[in-house]
């Protein structure tokens, strides 16, 4: 028996590494709920991973840095957000409030060098840059990023008040839910975002914000830059500027459209910024356009100030241009998907784009192949009259807005200091 073992258990083995093949079943129900079943541990264990990840990166933050307290913190996340910032920081210099400008990217000597006695703190760029913004200290923060308090951007405790900024004419209807909600102040740009937040505060039963009649302070830096501008000679010339992503007329209708407008028209092309990053392919393929001209620069402003007409889709770059530069727009119109945007619950229209449709001119998609003379009629028919009585209607303070959005943040400041 002694020898025998040895032997039996090399047999065992042997057995166990050579097994038959076993015939199964799983009915296609039963496959299915174990396919969810084992994806759903997956998912479970990648977010719980990532969240003790920006825990740690959150709890490092908590401990109270002298760098992280300020009186005034004016928060920009990108630096295309800088002209709609710079004008109220000077002006709340002029009122002898100096602010400190928390930056997500560092500024080099390309930037607008900044007024005497603003202090300058560059964070890094996306959770962890947030984190550290969820941990500072200040009377108030200045920002003109959506979605306080919903994703990873959150309200600080010892922060006592935040105000958001408005850094392009818009609706509610086209931000994600709860974009606002959350903010104790809202710098409007016009009185149809005022009319948005205060309904969708009404459908959600929540406490009403302080909404202010601010405007758009950045209009009063292209403004000047418009007036700097070289007068518009020689024949009409047709800045494509459209926007990136599936809504973008060129992912609808390719590039093929742009050499058929230059047979008629002088074109410059914007691409939009983004789309270097999200569709590099198809930016590389507008830079290679035969015929016409490119504008990559970090403004728009240049390509601007030269265009007879503008030609575009759903990019903000609509009502600068006719606002500003007091010329015609002609969009293509196509439907916007509004699920998972405010617009599913307030429901309707864009009022903005329907008081505007004089002078930004909606154009069906189905007539792409007819644009030439879209832009030829919508240019022989502009009235800069109308354009000027619709901006009145819909932009609060314009030319003046960075003076009156210091005045209302002073305002606030002073009031939460004396409060507490």
């Amino acid at each position: 028996m002694r020898a025998s073992r040895p032997t039996c258990a090399v047999l065992a083995l042997a057995l166990m590494l050579h097994a038959a093949p076993a015939a199964a079943y799983i009915d296609p129900g039963t496959g299915s709920a174990l396919f969810y079943v084992i994806t759903g541990i997956l998912v479970s264990v990648y977010f719980a991973v990532r969240g003790l990840y920006y825990r740690v990166v959150e709890f490092l933050f908590r401990i109270r840095h002298k760098d992280q307290r300020c009186e005034v913190a004016i928060h920009c996340e990108d630096p295309r957000y800088e002209m709609c910032l710079m004008p109220v920081v000077r002006s709340l210099v002029q009122k002898g409030i100096e602010p400190t400008l928390f930056t997500m990217y560092e500024r080099d000597a390309t930037y607008e060098p900044l007024p005497a006695g603003v202090t300058h703190r560059p964070i890094a760029a996306g959770m962890v840059g947030y984190a550290y913004l969820n941990n500072i200290q200040a009377t108030l923060l200045v920002t003109t990023t959506p979605q306080l308090d919903v994703m990873t951007f959150r309200r600080s405790r010892r922060v006592k008040h935040y105000s958001m900024l408005q850094h392009a004419l818009g609706e509610s209807r086209f931000v994600r839910p709860y974009a606002y909600d959350y903010y104790d102040s809202v710098l409007c740009c016009g009185e149809v975002l005022k009319k948005n937040i205060r309904r969708m505060e009404a459908i959600r039963e929540s406490a009403p914000k302080e909404l202010l009649d601010t405007g758009l302070p950045h209009y009063e830096v292209m403004v000047q830059r418009a007036r700097e501008a070289e007068p518009l000679s020689g024949p009409p010339l047709v800045l494509v500027a459209p926007s990136w992503g599936p809504l973008s007329m060129f992912e609808a209708f390719g590039t093929d459209f742009v050499a058929e407008i230059a047979k008629h028209f002088r074109v410059l092309v914007r691409p939009h910024p983004q789309m270097k990053v999200s569709q590099p392919e198809l930016y590389a393929k507008i830079l290679a356009l035969d015929g016409v001209e490119v504008d990559t620069q970090r403004t728009p402003s240049s390509a601007m100030s030269r265009a007879h007409i503008v030609l575009s889709d759903i990019s903000g770059i609509s009502h600068e241009f006719a606002f500003i530069y007091e010329r015609p727009v002609v969009v293509i119109d196509r439907q916007l998907t509004l699920g998972g945007l405010e617009g599913e619950l307030l429901g309707g229209d864009s009022e903005v784009k329907q008081r505007c449709t004089d002078f930004i001119v909606p154009v069906p998609p189905g007539e792409m192949p007819d644009i030439v003379a879209h832009l030829r009629d919508v240019l022989e028919r502009h009235s800069v009259e109308r354009l000027r009585s619709v901006r009145a209607e819909l932009v609060y303070n314009f030319g003046t807005a960075s003076e009156v959005a210091a005045e209302q943040l002073a305002a606030i400041y002073r009031r939460e200091k004396a409060a507490a």
